[in-house]
């Protein structure tokens, strides 16, 4: 069970930030002003003393670089932040840059703001993060060097990347992190179902409605402006019908126990896993989508910490 602080933070997600369709419906949300309405909050970031942080451009797309002043390793956690490809870069993932940099060893952590909809529709994300990733190796920075870290809608990304990565025949990163990636835009695994009673996102408090059901409602949401009229089948748009092979690098992924997303985590695990990849699934008991990144109550923290000591797992750092 869910501490008592990780209880109260996901009745505040359940009462503020429910992006179910019929929540949505019933109280006149408009999905993409809610997405973003925390977008304008802490703009302007100052880095802790001994850190610098700088923005640049690469290619057009907006950069943040943050970085230790003295003993900097050479180790690079690239971040792909989520949002449903609708909100932007919130403040609260640059108040992990410092925990990222010092699992790394005094590693850098490089942010990105890539286009989202309904302005940019796919492939328009993926394309921004290739243009930062070639960005990055221009730099100087090797791939063995690098962390993928996303979440949710960057976690899809953050696949996508690997996966074009993989077409390319280009190399991968030394590993990847991935908190509640959102990968199946058909919404066809279990947990859609037998999660949606519980899940203070995406649900609606002791309904389960059918998979039928739930799949009629998800297909007409907004949340899935973002893909256009591409086919939801399309491995670049639902990863899990992807076929991943033995050339993809280790990855964490981790998931909340009572989100609609869990199964998502659980198929993109196996199927690695049936490829002959390192791949490790962390599920969080009681805890909803993305869970880790508030850093507000244990269970969040326990989850950070988990992701830390895989980092450094990873890199060899102390």
């Amino acid at each position: 069970m869910a501490s008592i602080p990780g209880r109260i933070f996901s009745a505040v997600a359940r009462a503020a930030g429910n992006v179910n369709p019929n929540i949505v419906e019933q109280k006149h949300k408009n999905v993409v002003k809610d997405l973003r309405s925390m977008e304008p909050l802490f703009r302007h970031y100052i880095a802790p003393i001994g850190y610098r942080f700088v923005k640049a451009e690469a290619d057009g797309v907006p950069v943040e670089v943050f970085s230790k002043k003295k003993n900097a390793s050479d180790k690079v956690i690239f971040v792909v932040h989520g949002g449903a490809y609708i909100s932007r870069m919130m403040f609260y993932y640059r108040l992990l840059n410092k925990r990222y940099s010092k699992a790394a060893g005094g590693g850098t952590v490089i942010h990105f703001e890539y286009r989202c909809a309904p302005e940019a529709l796919y492939p328009a994300a993926l394309e921004d993060t290739m243009k930062v990733w070639k960005w990055m190796l221009d730099q100087g920075i090797k791939e063995e060097n690098v962390m993928v870290i996303g979440d949710s809608a960057g976690g899809h990304l953050s696949v996508n990347l690997m996966m074009k990565l993989r077409e390319l025949g280009q190399k991968m990163p030394k590993a990847a992190i991935l908190m509640s990636p959102w990968l199946d835009m058909t919404a066809s695994g279990e947990s859609y179902v037998y999660n949606y009673k519980v899940d203070p996102v995406f649900g609606i408090k002791g309904q389960t409605p059918s998979a039928e059901e739930v799949k009629k409602m998800l297909m007409t949401s907004e949340l899935y402006m973002w893909l256009g009229d591409h086919e939801r089948t399309d491995p670049y748009i639902s990863p899990v019908y992807n076929e991943f092979d033995g050339g993809y690098p280790p990855m964490l992924v981790t998931a909340g126990g009572n989100e609609m997303l869990l199964s998502d985590s659980k198929t993109l695990v196996e199927k690695l896993k049936k490829a002959g990849v390192d791949a490790r699934l962390y599920i969080g008991d009681g805890m909803f989508h993305v869970f880790n990144v508030y850093q507000l109550f244990p269970e969040s923290q326990k989850a950070l910490r988990t992701m830390c000591a895989y980092i450094r797992e990873q890199f060899g750092t102390k």
